[in-house]
């Protein structure tokens, strides 16, 4: 094999909950995740034999270079990219990983970024992939997993459920049966346990801008959080992450006002740290009724995207709107 093309799928959090502060300065949670239609595209391939050095920014990884392909300027690429940072984790565990070439990395972005759907983590998830596909499949569903926690809090259950999203191309995975498109994750994402939770449609809203992570847990401790036991209540549609950045950013915060108001949905929740808002529908024609309801009302908001996608299931992708 000498390429490998596969979508790096975002996700949602139906729940999170943030259960406590660790000593190390991280947080633990209980978060049900579900993987949705809205995805990025990564291609990973091996450079041809003594071909032309491609004018790409590149880095070397296991005294292999690797150069980065993307139309998203707004992204990383040098080692701080997600990507990158996890196909060099998977070079500190095997000397073998890298095929024996120098590697292109090509990410076509769809995704806003900085949006609280594991878009970054699921460019991850697929280089990763990817990459142990090309190597001949060492490692397992279990050891990328255990690996990506490495990388990002969100990438172990993002190497899960895009391992589910693209299974036709990963048939030589060993584990893949496991993979589902859902998992209660625990920990600080390390811990997945995959869930049969069913599927939703869902209406995908974000306002255009960026909120950090990073930021939000740390206020998240003078906010206050759940302070239920180390294992969670397992609620729904509750996020503890809400109070910061609804808080913090306006246009968040208008932005859910405007679907509670306008939408016939059964939830409304903000997911992971935000800005993206998602209401949720078990009944199709409610959804799409209510997408062109939601698209005429971001008519006069240009920085607005919103999408109307598949939650939790095989998923199938939606044109933006």
């Amino acid at each position: 094999m000498d390429s490998i093309t596969l979508k790096a799928h975002a996700k949602l959090n139906l729940s999170l909950e943030v259960v406590g502060k660790r000593p190390d300065g991280y947080h633990n949670i209980v978060s049900l995740m579900q993987g949705i239609g809205l995805c990025d595209v990564v291609k990973i391939k091996k450079c041809p034999e003594n071909g032309t050095k491609y004018n790409l920014p590149h880095c070397t990884i296991n005294g292999h270079v690797v150069y980065l392909c993307t139309d998203e300027n707004t992204i990383p690429t040098d080692m701080n990219n997600l990507a990158l940072k996890g196909m060099a984790v998977l070079a500190e565990s095997s000397e073998t990983i890298f095929p024996g070439a120098d590697i292109i990395v090509e990410i076509e972005k769809r995704l806003p970024v900085a949006a609280g759907i594991a878009g970054g983590s699921g460019n991850a998830a697929a280089a990763m992939l990817g990459l142990n596909a090309l190597a001949g499949y060492p490692l397992s569903l279990r050891e990328l997993m255990s690996l990506g926690s490495k990388t990002g809090a969100d990438v172990p259950f993002s190497i899960f459920m895009n391992a589910a999203a693209n299974r036709d191309s990963l048939r030589g995975l060993k584990g893949l049966d496991e993979a589902k498109f859902a998992a209660w994750t625990s920990g600080i994402g390390d811990e997945v346990e995959g869930s049969d939770e069913e599927a939703r449609y869902v209406i995908v809203a974000n306002p255009g801008i960026g909120v950090s992570t990073a930021d939000a847990y740390r206020a998240i401790d003078s906010i206050g959080y759940s302070g239920v036991s180390e294992q969670g209540s397992r609620k729904l549609f509750v996020n503890d992450l809400e109070k910061y950045t609804l808080g913090s950013y306006p246009a968040a915060a208008e932005l859910k006002r405007l679907m509670q108001e306008t939408l016939s949905a059964d939830e409304i929740l903000m997911s992971g740290s935000g800005p993206t808002i998602a209401a949720y529908y078990r009944d199709k024609n409610k959804a799409d009724k209510d997408a062109e309801i939601l698209t005429r009302a971001l008519a006069s908001k240009p920085d607005h995207r919103m999408w109307l996608t598949v939650a939790g299931a095989q998923v199938k992708e939606k044109e933006e709107r």
